[in-house]
């Protein structure tokens, strides 16, 4: 009986949360799926019409549909944190340049300004507005990532940079098309500062494609269901999403809760000091404020990111919390306060270098979200709570190609281990908490740019350490076709992806030139313009998911698949796992828990905790006092994840 009224609880909370909308139900699920669906379409139609790798099969765009007030109605399933979470800051910044009665059907407006968009200056977005009857009744918004903005580095990223001046052409709001055609003129400036500006021209039309596409769509509803239901739509998506969130709410404890957590460094300050970032999240009643104010100053090198990042990852972390809100609209935004100081890492103000935000200031901020939400519910559920998760890396290589005779741009991001979960270990060679990127294949890129991948598996025993483990980077080992110049932005080398409750912390990522040759180079995670050569040999990995509880309390069996399947060494499930594990026949892979031996081994180390720290393998000193109410089974985190919701959610 008492699941039985638990269940009828369930369902009037339901109805009730129904019962308050202003326009009939079936209509209003039919159009908020149907804004989702278009972005979504318009994502995949960049995927298949851009031009460079990174753009099209690695998925790095999005796609928005806002209010003319700049209130975010929706997003599609694979587009990305880092774009879209500053899609209502961009907007608003945008209409303060140009205002509505400026505006006509067919324009669309450029803007990749880091300190008014909240990113970097190859993230272009492409707004649209979107008429009906002369009305502008919404507006569509694309960002792809132009693979590069000009500046002294292929890729325009600059790790060394000091000034924005140094990281490629800042675009402030322009009318980039005027009746649907490009303004050649100025598509020409840029053409003559980029590098592959007729790569540059086919992902331009594969942007401006999508963003039409959200017009036409929009536009349709609008003859369909009249443009006044559809701007009740966005105002009642909002709506219900806030009440769905107040009801998450109204089941959790008031309080205060802290985290913090490092960049590696500032390469370009005195020392290369560490990056200290701080924030302070307090609930109160309906009202969540996330307060960062205690961060360190802006670095003196490419590291920090305007207050759009720290929105987008703020937002991205609590979403990780409540994925079954999605898709993320002003329903959410209007209900979470950000609170930033200016001039602080965290909000960098012009001219303060910006292209490394997302490995930097963005993956910060969002693991330490994702520690506060975990602390938040910790108790109410159990199967939200989570350690850290690889780093974004930005790994960009140019040259010449000698068999296409052109210059190329290489960008490649990080695929590493994800976070474990309090129910299962992390996922292994994937970064889906972005829930747009996709590793791209490597004969893609042995295709278009002069190199060869002679390596394209995990780094074992890379992963964070616990009952359950985080999960495993890859690494990539590339032979390099033709001289080239390589720069990467990437973090979590020293401060490494974060443990909970015992576990430990992930690896770190590494980068390395000739490795085990005379000529070796560990050039790190922040290597600028390394000049390399015909036939040089990079090692790049990126970093491991942290661990969840006490590795001593992981399943030996678990263990012994583990290493059957060459994800541990026979001395790691030793040294941190405490089991015994006797090797026969290799080849024939014999291999079996030694039980006498692990209980005896396991005792022991009760009485030998693992080293706190924050670097690889250690013990996190504050995620070490983040724990789940309880461990759930598999079986009862079921009915919570099996809710729609991009990958990794």
């Amino acid at each position: 009986m008492a699941g039985d009224e638990k269940k009828t609880e369930k369902v009037d909370l339901g109805l009730k949360e129904i019962k308050e909308l202003k326009m009939d139900l079936i209509t209003f699920e039919v159009l908020r799926n149907a804004y989702v669906s278009a972005c979504y379409e318009g994502s995949t139609s960049i995927e298949q019409f851009a031009y460079h790798p990174v753009v099209g099969m690695g998925r790095d765009r999005s796609n928005g549909i806002l209010t003319i007030d700049g209130g975010l109605v929706a997003h599609g399933h694979t587009d990305a944190a880092a774009h879209y979470g500053s899609f209502e800051d961009a907007l608003i910044n945008l209409l303060k340049h140009i205002p509505l009665e400026k505006m006509k059907p067919g324009d669309a407006y450029m803007f990749s300004d880091p300190y008014e968009v909240g990113s970097h200056v190859n993230d272009t977005h492409l707004f649209k507005p979107i008429f009906f009857n002369d009305e502008i009744i919404a507006f569509g918004c694309t960002v792809v990532h132009w693979p590069d903005m000009g500046g002294p580095l292929p890729g325009s990223f600059n790790p060394r940079a000091t000034s924005c001046y140094a990281e490629g052409i800042r675009i402030p709001p322009i009318k980039l098309y005027a009746n649907n055609e490009l303004n050649e003129e100025l598509f020409s400036f840029w053409a003559y500062n980029i590098r592959g500006a007729v790569e540059r021209r086919g992902d331009l039309a594969a942007q401006f494609g999508s963003v039409s596409l959200l017009e036409n769509r929009v536009q349709e509803l609008c003859t369909k269901y009249g443009s006044d239901t559809v701007k009740l739509s966005f105002e009642e998506q909002f709506n219900y999403t806030e009440r769905l969130l107040f009801r998450e709410l109204d089941g959790i404890e008031d309080g205060e809760w802290e985290f913090d957590d490092y960049g590696d460094k500032d390469v370009m300050a005195p020392g290369e000091p560490p990056i200290y970032v701080h924030c302070k999240l307090t609930k109160k009643g309906r009202r969540l404020t996330f307060d960062w104010t205690k961060s360190d100053p802006s670095p003196a090198g490419s590291w920090g990111g305007p207050r759009g990042t720290c929105m987008g990852a703020n937002y991205l972390g609590f979403m990780i919390g409540f994925p079954h809100l999605f898709p993320l609209n002003r329903g959410i935004t209007r209900n979470v306060e950000v609170v930033t100081k200016p001039g602080t890492c965290v909000h960098i103000e012009y001219p303060t270098a910006a292209s490394g935000y997302c490995s930097g200031a963005f993956d910060k901020v969002e693991a330490i979200t994702i520690a506060l939400m975990s602390q938040m519910l910790a108790k109410t559920a159990p199967w939200r709570v989570y350690p850290g998760s690889v780093s974004l890396t930005n790994l960009c290589t140019g040259g010449y190609n000698p068999r296409t005779r052109k210059p190329f741009v290489q960008y490649t991001f990080s695929v590493g281990g994800e976070n474990a979960r309090t129910f299962k270990d992390g996922k292994d060679l994937i970064f889906m908490r972005f829930a747009n990127a996709k590793t791209i294949p490597q004969e893609l890129e042995e295709r278009w740019f002069p190199l060869i991948y002679t390596r394209y598996e995990a780094v074992p025993d890379w992963c964070g350490h616990g009952k359950f483990r985080g999960g495993f980077p890859l690494v990539r080992e590339i032979d390099f076709l033709s001289d080239a110049t390589m720069t990467i932005h990437g973090d979590r080398e020293i401060y490494t992806p974060y443990g909970i409750d015992g576990g430990t912390n992930g690896g770190g990522g590494k980068l390395i030139v000739n490795p085990g040759t005379d000529k070796e180079q560990d050039v790190g995670m922040y290597a600028t313009g390394v000049e390399l050569k015909v036939g040089d040999h990079v090692w790049f990995s990126q970093s491991g998911g942290g661990g969840a509880g006490n590795p001593l309390e992981r399943d030996p069996q678990l263990l012994l698949k583990d290493v059957l399947d060459g994800w541990l060494s026979v001395e790691v499930a030793k040294k941190y796992y405490g089991v015994v594990i006797k090797v026969g026949d290799e080849e024939a892979l014999e291999y079996e828990v030694d039980e006498k031996a692990t209980e005896k081994l396991r005792e022991e180390l009760k009485d030998k905790p693992l080293p706190e720290g924050r670097g690889a393998h250690e013990v996190h000193p504050l995620g070490k006092k983040i724990h789940p109410a309880w461990w759930p089974t598999y079986e009862e985190v079921q009915p919570h994840i099996t809710v729609s919701r991009p990958p990794g959610w």
